[in-house]
């Protein structure tokens, strides 16, 4: 299914009226670099205060890629039935759900919950950037894919950046 009618075929960068949906899929990437960057520091921190091993406060990582390598193939599977706004609003939710489970976590001050939460978090933004790339490429001619797919990927590095 998809979520631009090919009719709509403009020869600019994007379709018309696409230009916000693009501006907000662009700081999803940017975002998606800022969560990255932030599952080291978390590997320190948790390390410290838990007073566990370096091995064992390292699956704040598994956690975090084991979502990405677990909801690909779901993602996937959920665009191709309802589409890429689907996709990208499913991954929002479940990110939104996972970032506000750390409040609990926090309170509890369990790893495991930690673990979690952000196992949620990652596994929503898995699903986002598996929905959002196609997204990005829907949004105009076929021509010109790739360079939106390129531009909204240079967003990518500004969430680290930003971060510090």
């Amino acid at each position: 299914m998809s979520d631009f009618p090919s009719d709509r075929a403009k020869p600019g960068l994007w379709y018309k009226g696409t230009g916000l949906s693009f501006a907000l899929l662009a700081s999803c990437f940017a975002a998606w670099g800022l969560a990255q960057d932030l599952t080291t520091p978390l590997v320190a921190g948790f390390r410290s205060v838990f007073t566990m091993s370096t091995f064992a406060a390292s699956f704040v990582q598994f956690a975090f890629y084991g979502a990405y390598f677990l909801l690909a193939v779901p993602a996937a599977l959920i665009n191709q039935r309802w589409g890429y706004k689907v996709g990208v609003l499913t991954g929002i939710v479940l990110a939104a759900v996972g970032a506000f489970l750390f409040l609990p976590a926090a309170n509890s001050l369990t790893f495991s919950f930690f673990l979690i939460a952000l196992f949620v978090m990652a596994a929503g933004l898995s699903i986002l950037e598996t929905s959002a790339s196609p997204f990005v490429m829907a949004m105009g001619s076929e021509e010109t894919s790739t360079r939106r797919l390129n531009l909204a990927q240079s967003f990518n590095p500004i969430g680290p950046i930003s971060a510090f």
